[in-house]
């Protein structure tokens, strides 16, 4: 008596081609990138010298991160979550405020460094510059966004202002000294720039001109 061949319900379900990601494996990579980037600097941090310190092989990580740039993208994703988190908090304009300086802090130091390779990798790698937007710029340009959208809804920032004009207006300064280098980006620039864009979108902050002005007013009143 013939076999009725399996329905496709009865088949087995075919295994997936290629082999899962190994975490461990991928965990192990993005450490040792992460030692090599602090201990040496980004410039040593090389397929090889990663392969060398994590155990795992050239072609396995290769396989993963198509140049030594994608790599270094999640390296610095590594150190800005833990030394520029994205602003968050009950109060969003004391959050960005705080950003504002944690950013300045580090683009005079690693973080800012590797930020500065990865702009210069992007200008000449379209994969790169890719990557970059889509996994660095874009996520944390809308984290802030959502923050000054919380401000608006808090009637602390006009609400005819457009959140992403608000955040180039914030954080355009620090990058732009970060990036052309004729002045350092501290944290009291950072202040500075805060108030000052805060007074052009309808918000007086304690320290800024009109609030002294205003408590002048009132105290001689």
């Amino acid at each position: 008596m013939p076999t009725k061949a399996p329905s496709p319900v009865d088949r087995p379900a075919r295994a997936p081609r290629g082999r899962p990601r190994s975490e461990q494996a991928r965990r192990a990579i993005i450490s040792a990138g992460l030692e090599i980037v602090r201990d040496e600097g980004y410039q040593a941090m090389t397929i090889d010298a990663v392969a060398k310190r994590s155990g795992v092989a050239r072609t396995t990580i290769y396989r993963w991160w198509p140049s030594c740039a994608m790599l270094l993208i999640d390296v610095f994703l590594e150190l800005a979550a833990v030394e520029a988190p994205s602003p968050t908090g009950p109060d969003p304009l004391r959050a960005i405020r705080l950003e504002l300086r944690r950013i300045a802090v580090v683009s005079n130091a690693l973080v800012g460094r590797v930020l500065l390779a990865l702009l210069g990798a992007a200008q000449h790698d379209p994969a790169v510059r890719t990557a970059l937007l889509e996994r660095v710029i874009r996520p944390r340009r809308e984290a802030s966004a959502r923050a000054v959208r919380d401000a608006q809804a808090r009637g602390l920032i006009r609400d005819d202002v457009n959140p992403y004009v608000a955040v180039d207006l914030l954080y355009g300064p620090i990058f732009y000294r970060m990036l052309v280098g004729h002045e350092p980006a501290t944290e009291r620039f950072a202040t500075q720039t805060f108030e000052r864009v805060m007074e052009g979108l309808g918000v007086v902050t304690a320290s800024s001109p009109a609030a002294t002005h205003s408590t002048s007013r009132a105290s001689r009143g």
